[in-house]
């Protein structure tokens, strides 16, 4: 893994302008934060925090896995590109997460680390993954988690949960190959176009050890 830092220029949104900026747009001095790894077939894998340019691929990108009616726990896709927008400008002053990866300059993934609801679950971490058809099982995935932990940590969480499918082999290699415990199995707990589906439960306790480089 290569951790590098850039400097980019970022248009503020009209919707933040103050009254005596609402005649133009306000570039932003920001600096980007990039983890790059190498793919399993030698293409390089960037991963970032997620931008409000990224909202289209993040909304696209979950409709499309939505669509193959395989991976998650939903019949219809939801939710709108301005929802997205401000889920992206939520995270930046919240503990929230969101991470993109791209190969080549082009969206193939993201993942989000959402803080559990409950007051006394403040420093546990909720993990939702997205890749993308075409780019599964070359390091996506692996490449979003590793970074996802290290993040979580800076935003002092102390356990990330997940669930999947648990007819999704793949991803349960996955979870599992980086130290994630199945904690249990809810039966039928899904109901995916007729036919019952289990769920698996995953957490991994984490160290400030694991962020450090």
């Amino acid at each position: 893994m290569k951790l590098t830092y850039y400097w980019i220029f970022t248009t503020r949104p009209q919707s933040f302008l103050s009254p005596r900026e609402c005649a133009y747009s306000v570039l932003r001095l920001r600096r980007l934060r990039l983890w790059e790894f190498t793919s399993r077939d030698g293409r390089k894998i960037v991963v970032r925090h997620a931008m409000p340019e990224d909202a289209r691929h993040m909304h696209d990108g979950f409709c499309a896995v939505v669509e193959e009616g395989k991976w998650l726990p939903t019949l219809t896709p939801n939710g709108t590109i301005s929802d997205w927008i401000s889920w992206i400008h939520r995270a930046r002053t919240s503990r929230n997460v969101l991470l993109v990866a791209e190969i080549d300059e082009q969206y193939v993934g993201h993942l989000s680390l959402q803080p559990e609801e409950w007051d006394a679950s403040q420093h546990v971490a909720s993990l939702g993954l997205i890749v993308m058809k075409g780019y599964r099982g070359i390091g996506v995935g692996r490449s979003l988690m590793h970074v996802a932990e290290e993040v979580a940590i800076e935003n002092e969480f102390e356990k990330i949960i997940l669930s999947t499918f648990s007819s999704n082999e793949k991803a349960r290699r996955l979870y599992e190959s980086l130290g994630y415990e199945l904690v249990g199995i809810r039966r039928r707990h899904f109901k995916m176009f007729g036919a019952y589906v289990d769920e698996a439960l995953y957490e991994k306790h984490l160290s400030p050890e694991m962020g450090s480089h």
